[in-house]
């Protein structure tokens, strides 16, 4: 065996090695990328779902104290219109980055809101025919919204955590394929520089 490298086992060598440092670019360009969509999944859901679910909680619990107070009301007067902290909720929800299907319910949260105050107005300067019970069923509906609400945030935090658990474990397959990778090139590394180059065969004159 020759004690120094042939050309051509020279560069076998330096092609398997710009193929590691290939693989090892795109394994890391891939790790970023899995960890992009986990670290942004985790933002979203911290940032807007859990955000969004306390938005509604709260709602819920200001539109059942509406409905206790009127199961209680004794003269149309005492009764509170509307509610400066809904207001406020309502206006913080919708500055969050929604999923179609919660800006669809939303939508009907904000409509049955916004016929609640109008009845509300009526009910109390005794301009109409408002009926505690017309009340108290639109007040059951939104309550039936805000519930429809609720599951459908805790059905969206659940893909993102889901997709946040795929992407990390996208990551762990990576390595172990780059550990892999590279036990099987440095294998065919050592090949190649131990390989006994066949002699050349000469004619004789």
């Amino acid at each position: 065996m020759s004690k120094s490298l042939t050309i051509k086992q020279r560069l076998n060598a330096c092609f398997i090695l710009v193929i590691v440092l290939f693989l090892m670019l795109m394994s890391n360009e891939l790790k970023r990328r899995n960890y992009l969509t986990a670290g942004q999944s985790v933002n979203s859901v911290f940032k807007d779902q859990v955000a969004a679910m306390d938005y509604t909680h709260k709602l819920g619990q200001l539109f059942h104290k509406k409905e206790l107070d009127l199961a209680s009301l004794t003269i149309s007067t005492d009764y509170v219109v509307g509610g400066y902290d809904i207001d406020v909720l309502l206006e913080s929800f919708s500055a969050l980055q929604n999923t179609p299907e919660e800006s669809a319910y939303f939508k009907h949260l904000k409509d049955d809101y916004g016929k609640l105050q109008s009845l509300e107005n009526i009910f109390i300067t005794n301009q109409g025919s408002v009926s505690i019970e017309e009340m108290s069923i639109l007040l059951k509906k939104i309550g039936e919204t805000l519930d429809q609400l609720s599951a459908v945030q805790i059905a969206e935090g659940h893909k993102l955590t889901q997709i946040s658990d795929k992407a990390l474990a996208m990551n762990m397959l990576i390595l172990k394929l780059e550990v892999a990778f590279l036990i099987v090139i440095g294998l065919l590394i050592l090949l190649i520089i131990f390989k006994r180059e066949k002699p050349i065969m000469r004619l004789v004159d």
